[in-house]
């Protein structure tokens, strides 16, 4: 009689840890630039993975790992060029950022793993080698460019956000941490014709 039951009990549990669970687009924020009538620039930014914490150089930070895709509209390339200072200041001097691009390459179908699919989280931080000093690409028409940022913050407050804003073909990089917030100057695009 015991056994019924049992067997019942693995069973259902069997079926719940069988169906699918809705997908979460993980979007943050999409911006679009229109630098005329037929050349638009749509940006996607993420919402933060991650949160864990990180030591360098005897300091924990915080990391937060984002994603960025971003789409060329027009009919002739764009060309997307981005780097970050070494540090980022935020109002209360005690909190700073870091501001990471991993070599790994970012693709639409990680969007739903743990960490967007990136690993080695603490080599970003600690091996110059596995990183990238700048982002420098053309982009063809109608096509799409994803890439991470990842985002170490020192003495951070709740929550972290983050975003690409493009102001006449400049790119500066949002980053609001609780009531910190710090637009960074970072880069710029260019379309060519």
């Amino acid at each position: 009689m015991n056994i019924f039951p049992t067997c019942l009990l693995i069973l259902f549990s069997l079926n719940l840890n069988g169906q699918s669970v809705q997908n979460k687009n993980w979007e943050y924020s999409k911006v679009v630039y229109n630098s005329s009538v037929k050349n638009k620039t749509i940006i996607t930014n993420s919402l933060p993975k991650g949160g864990g914490i990180v030591s360098y150089k005897g300091k924990e930070y915080n990391y937060f790992i984002f994603w960025t895709n971003v789409r060329n509209e027009a009919s002739s390339p764009l060309d997307l060029k981005i780097k970050f200072p070494t540090i980022i200041s935020f109002k209360s001097k005690a909190s700073f950022a870091k501001v990471a691009f991993a070599k790994s390459n970012m693709t639409i179908d990680k969007v739903q793993e743990f960490d967007y699919g990136l690993t080695g989280i603490p080599s970003l931080l600690n091996n110059e080698s596995v990183q990238l000093n700048d982002l420098n690409n053309r982009i063809s028409p109608f096509k799409n460019y994803l890439f991470y940022s990842v985002i170490f913050i020192h003495k951070t407050k709740w929550p972290v956000r983050a975003e690409y804003i493009v102001n006449d073909k400049k790119i500066f990089y949002k980053i609001t941490a609780g009531t910190d917030v710090v637009m960074v100057p970072c880069g710029s695009f260019d379309l060519k014709n």
